[in-house]
């Protein structure tokens, strides 16, 4: 992923019942993203807010309003309180920014298909996202997990903790069944980033889990596994959760590169 800092229009929302003013500082552009994670100063808060202050530097996910709405990609911008968190000492605005919808989204995902029971686990696609943060959370609660990643993600999804990396050339049918002999043909459950969710839930068992972050479709699966959707509400209470273990170090925010835009 990127963060990217941006500067436009001398434009000042107005802090409504229940919503803060923030002026951005940076905002994270990934496949998944486009503008929707930031982080910045807040400005101004609206009357009932009493857990966000003005000058706090605070994450959020904006949730557009309108088709084409430029989201974060904006000097200023007026959010929900509750879709904010403050950023906790020790991640910089650049952390902060790349965790956003990409976190929250992993977050979900893995909820989806039963945080507490995630046994041996495959994850299909770029791990410099969602993946990434999905690899890292399923660990931390016990799965094995087995990741089919562009060849150029490889290296970081070992990194990241991946019990097997398959890297996928072009062959998406050889690379999950290769991460399914890597877990000893049990996958109990599955997240598809990218690629033909078809080929991932083929390698699921009988009785397990899919979910998708792209809303694939339940008929797109078998009909033995359990299509479990990804359903993302953002919330300041999922990021101040994920915010709190990137402060920890045990949580990786990865930020490829970082442009600045005068």
């Amino acid at each position: 992923m990127k963060a990217l800092c941006v500067s436009g229009p001398d434009v000042m929302p107005t802090a409504e019942r229940g919503t803060v003013v923030v002026d951005v500082i940076a905002a994270s552009v990934d496949d998944c993203d486009k503008g929707r994670s930031f982080v910045g100063r807040v400005t101004a808060v609206g009357a009932g807010v009493d857990h966000i202050n003005v000058g706090m530097f605070v994450a959020g996910v904006w949730v557009p309003q309108y088709p084409g709405q430029p989201g974060a990609f904006s000097k200023r911008v007026a959010v929900s309180a509750d879709s904010v968190a403050p950023v906790p000492d020790g991640v910089d605005v650049v952390q902060a920014a790349g965790v956003g919808l990409s976190g929250i989204t992993a977050l979900c995902a893995l909820d989806a298909l039963g945080a507490s029971h995630l046994g041996n686990l495959l994850i299909h696609g770029p791990v410099r996202g969602v993946g990434g943060y999905a690899l890292q959370l399923a660990k931390a609660r016990g799965a094995v997990v087995a990741v089919v990643t562009p060849r150029a993600d490889a290296e970081l999804a070992r990194e990241l903790g991946a019990d097997g990396v398959i890297p996928e050339d072009g062959d998406p049918m050889g690379a999950v069944q290769k991460a399914r002999f890597f877990l000893d043909g049990r996958v109990d459950s599955a997240l598809h980033v990218t690629g033909d969710p078809i080929v991932v839930a083929g390698v699921v068992r009988h009785g397990g889990r899919f979910t998708s972050t792209t809303g694939a479709a339940t008929q797109m699966t078998r009909a033995e596994i359990e299509y479990r959707p990804t359903v993302v509400a953002p919330s300041g209470h999922q990021l101040a959760d994920l915010l709190f273990k990137v402060a920890s170090r045990r949580l990786v925010s990865r930020v490829q590169r970082v442009v600045g835009v005068v």
